[in-house]
């Protein structure tokens, strides 16, 4: 089983199993699979709300989430959805007070009255505030994925590339007395993340969806400057015709090795509304210590959707034009996905990762709806047997493709 990596380590170890369910469903809101933290109204100080300090996402496990939105605040929210606003949570009896919520999402955006896509930002309104060593996470409906594990599947395909990647866990979320059913916990893209693998946190972070490094991208993170030069040097680098010259021109702009491995890992997961195949949901950071840009993987709630996408496809993004198409980025791309595939991305490994975790939220998902089992089971079946003929239809392909000498 493969587990998340830590700073730039491409060495993959053993996942934890999670952690046994408790049998008896209690009232408070708690872990399922953890010790409970002790009862504490935060009041401004530093609040790490984890027991033993125990990192939030250490290990998959499922929380209990009770959220008190004001009246005041439910009214901001449905006026300006993105705009944060106070609340409070608790968590295992701990309560969180003046927590930053709003609403997030863009396709697939809910509203308030239905089951909302949130951001929660601990450290908003209160300094240095954190639950589990983290200032910020996001709670994401799953809208898209009924098994609710593809960002988690993702994730470690990427991470066992060298690819940083968002971990994830697991939330049953109450708002208001309303309980929203099951979420999926994802890290948020910040510094707590970024500190995970790179030496400094700092640089420019930038996010893309549905456009190119050629345009104007949101900016997440960074210096205070609006030019976004370092996009701009990359998009011209990307220009140059000749192969040799192109490629010697964004060696110090581009972390080459991991952009091929991020390739590699959008096509093994059939990450179609990704950066190298539609130029959506994609995130790139600018490492203030080697000076290059290092692409990282957004929105991975659709994967393994078809069995029989090739091994090279149509690539949409400017940067994947440019590299992968050269005999160099190509044949380092074969070269990660033929290791990834007879390493730790076989089939029956990623597969073992499905059956771990969907036994871990299939009783939770129960509690809220009994009925709901049964859809879930029908769609973790797909999913496994889509993984199944996924990989085996790109070893097939790895097989069959001449790599560029």
């Amino acid at each position: 089983m493969f587990s998340p990596a830590s700073g730039d380590s491409r060495c993959m170890k053993t996942i934890l199993k999670p952690l046994a369910l408790l049998s008896t469903i209690t009232i408070v809101i708690a872990f399922i699979t953890a010790p409970a933290f002790a009862a504490e109204t935060t009041s401004g100080k530093k609040n790490s709300g984890a027991s033993s300090g125990e990192d939030l996402f250490a290990k998959p496990k499922v929380l209990r989430f009770k959220i008190d939105l004001p009246e005041a605040a439910q009214e901001s929210l449905r006026k300006e959805p993105k705009r944060y606003v106070k609340a409070s949570l608790q968590e295992a009896g701990q309560t969180y007070a003046d927590v930053g919520v709003r609403l997030k999402g863009s396709g697939s955006f809910s509203n308030l009255n239905e089951k909302p896509s949130l951001a929660i930002k601990f450290d908003e309104f209160v300094k240095d505030q954190e639950m589990g060593g983290r200032g910020r996470i996001m709670l994401n409906n799953s809208h898209k994925d009924p098994t609710y594990l593809c960002e988690a599947l993702g994730g470690e395909v990427f991470r066992a590339a060298g690819v940083p990647a968002a971990k994830v866990t697991f939330a049953r979320v109450e708002i208001n007395g309303r309980d929203l059913g099951l979420y999926v916990v994802a890290e948020a893209a910040n510094k707590d993340f970024l500190s995970q693998y790179f030496k400094k946190a700092k640089g420019n972070l930038y996010e893309g969806s549905k456009n190119d490094i050629s345009d104007k991208l949101e900016k997440d993170g960074g210096d205070s400057s609006t030019d976004q030069a370092d996009l701009r040097a990359l998009a011209t680098a990307i220009k140059e015709p000749d192969l040799t010259a192109r490629l010697k021109k964004l060696t110090p702009l581009l972390d080459l090795e991991r952009f091929t491995a991020f390739a590699a890992a959008e096509v093994l997961t059939g990450h179609h509304d990704g950066y190298t195949m539609d130029r959506n949901n994609y995130r790139i950071y600018h490492d203030p210590t080697s000076g290059q840009m290092v692409f990282l993987p957004h929105g991975m709630d659709e994967l393994f959707t078809k069995a029989d996408e090739p091994l090279i496809p149509d690539w949409k993004g400017l940067v994947a034009k440019a590299v992968l198409t050269s005999p160099t980025g190509q044949r380092q791309y074969l070269d990660k996905m033929s290791s990834l595939l007879s390493t730790s991305c076989k089939a029956e490994t990623i597969q073992g990762h499905v059956d771990d975790l969907s036994a871990l939220i299939r009783p939770v998902l129960a509690e809220h709806d009994s009925g709901v089992t049964k859809a879930f089971d029908d769609a973790v079946a797909k999913l496994r047997e889509r993984i199944g003929k996924r990989v085996a239809f790109l070893g097939q392909q790895i097989k069959s493709q001449a790599v560029p000498q």
